[in-house]
């Protein structure tokens, strides 16, 4: 949810555009043309015939490597909105019935099991099993969009286009900074599986060396994991700052509506009757309905899995991984 009303810090330019697009674009272009490079010979041959070539063809490689950089930085600048929602695992049906739902019984089992103060700030409460999404990312956020709620009564999605606006520059600094982070190392991660599987092929395909095969499947997906890794201790950081942000500004846009709360009367109800209006236009002296927590939605019995043993998106991942790169070294190395 988060991903979606916070798409006005994407927009961001300078230190940040260079961190979070252009930097991540630039190593993917370089790996990916040392790849291309070296899949025919060695990287020797590759630097020998550069330095003997005209400079008609080292100008037409160098602006097609520009071209190429400006293409895949625009189209990651485009999609990181679209990444954060892929990273919290807002997916299509087919797949959220079938990874999804790996996914989700998972995570619901490490927090029946985990105890409270390992879980506050990473999934969402346990009594609110519904809420818990099938990736560590998107519980984490999650949990940050469902803190308003819960501590005020306050619509996340409702209020915090309207209290954007408000927070001062040197807390926008901090935010922006944080969720700059969380998009350059979720654009790292993907730009990796995308140079490990596209790479992997090329280098299949032209019989290269098993060797160089191997490492570009496996080291791009272990640098897609250390990447998501790192991209969801900085989802944690981010979310605490959305959660700041609720607890030290949210009496600033009461001022600015002109409705702050009163002597004696109850934020919560105040922040209910608010929301009520903004969603859906019915006044504010109306006296606001209960807020009841949503059902859960039956959910099919996970899959008998042995005593200790809980399978994630992450064990599948690793498992493809590891299949992949034993049949691509049996039946395509050089």
């Amino acid at each position: 949810m988060f991903s979606a009303t916070l798409g006005e810090l994407a927009g961001v330019t300078g230190r940040r555009s260079v961190r979070g697009v252009l930097l991540p674009s630039l190593v993917f272009c370089c790996l990916a043309l040392l790849v291309v490079a070296t899949g025919r010979g060695s990287a020797h041959a590759a630097l020998h015939a550069w330095r003997v070539g005209s400079w008609e063809s080292k100008v037409l490689v160098v602006a097609g490597f520009v071209l190429v950089l400006v293409c895949v930085a625009t189209a990651l600048g485009n999609a990181q909105t679209a990444l954060i929602r892929l990273a919290e695992g807002h997916w299509s049906p087919p797949v959220r019935r079938t990874i999804g739902r790996l996914g989700l019984g998972h995570h619901r089992r490490l927090v029946r099991h985990a105890d409270e103060a390992s879980t506050h700030d990473r999934y969402p409460p346990r009594t609110r099993p519904h809420d818990i999404m099938p990736t560590r990312i998107g519980n984490a956020l999650k949990a940050a969009e469902l803190y308003p709620r819960l501590r005020y009564g306050i619509d996340a999605a409702l209020v915090w286009p309207r209290l954007h606006p408000l927070l001062p520059d040197t807390f926008l600094t901090v935010l922006g900074a944080a969720r700059t982070g969380l998009t350059a190392l979720l654009a790292s991660a993907f730009l990796s599986v995308l140079l490990a599987v596209g790479g992997a092929a090329y280098l299949w395909a032209v019989h290269a060396p098993t060797p160089l095969f191997l490492l570009c499947l496996w080291g791009g997906g272990l640098a897609a994991w250390a990447c998501y890794r790192g991209a969801l201790l900085r989802a944690v950081v981010y979310g605490q700052h959305l959660r700041v942000a609720f607890d030290l500004y949210r009496g600033h846009l009461l001022e600015a509506v002109g409705r702050p709360v009163g002597d004696g009367e109850d934020e919560r109800a105040h922040w209910e009757r608010l929301c009520l209006f903004w969603h859906r236009g019915i006044l504010p002296h109306h006296v606001a309905t209960p807020d009841r927590p949503a059902q859960p939605t039956p959910e099919p019995e996970p899959a008998r899995t042995p005593p200790g043993f809980s399978p994630s998106i992450s064990h599948l991942t690793a498992a493809a991984f590891a299949a992949a790169g034993l049949a691509g070294a049996l039946t395509g190395g050089g």
